[in-house]
């Protein structure tokens, strides 16, 4: 739980894939005014291959927003207003459902690429929760790394890449985390 503008932030539940989509469109309307095209761009690239909502769903989402007070489009603009900056913040602070799933990953470059528009202490609890899901992950790995010889030597070569794919993506939380203390 956090705080902005002194309202309480709730984080129990997981982002869910209509989340993704709010967090995608708050948060690049928070960045400035933004078309609807812009927004079905920016959930593209931002989930990268991994997960890829149709554009009319994209848009029922954006048009659900501007319903709800969240988002305001004039002449064609779409703007964040300030229910839907509100609404970001507690997105931003609700925990990713398997962080480490190819679906969790999109939930994880999202909350990355907007984590720098909430305050700082929100920031670095959020950064130091996804380092926690690696060390959980990794270690529940390792400890299952008994039955790796049973995949053969390319299934274990390949095994041991993504565990080298985890650890470099905890190194690069652990560097974020020593940015925010400064």
């Amino acid at each position: 739980m956090g705080f902005v503008d002194h309202q309480t932030l709730r984080s129990g539940t997981p982002l869910t894939a209509s989340d993704y989509i709010w967090l995608a469109a708050l948060g690049a309307a928070e960045r400035g005014p933004i078309t609807l095209d812009s927004i079905a761009s920016a959930v593209e690239s931002l989930a990268g291959c991994l997960w890829q909502p149709v554009f009319e769903v994209i848009a029922d989402n954006v048009d659900e927003m501007a319903k709800g007070g969240f988002l305001d489009e004039q002449d064609g603009r779409i703007m964040l207003t300030p229910p839907g900056r509100f609404c970001l913040a507690q997105l931003l602070a609700r925990p990713v459902h398997a962080p480490l799933s190819a679906f969790g990953q999109v939930g994880v470059r999202l909350k990355m690429a907007f984590l720098d528009l909430l305050p700082k202490p929100s920031r670095q609890r959020q950064i130091q929760a996804l380092i926690v899901a690696y060390e959980c992950e990794i270690a529940s790995r390792s400890t299952r790394c008994g039955a790796w010889p049973l995949s053969g030597m390319l299934g274990r070569g390949w095994l041991d890449h993504q565990m080298d794919t985890l650890e470099d993506s905890l190194h690069l939380l652990r560097k974020s985390a020593r940015m925010e203390e400064t």
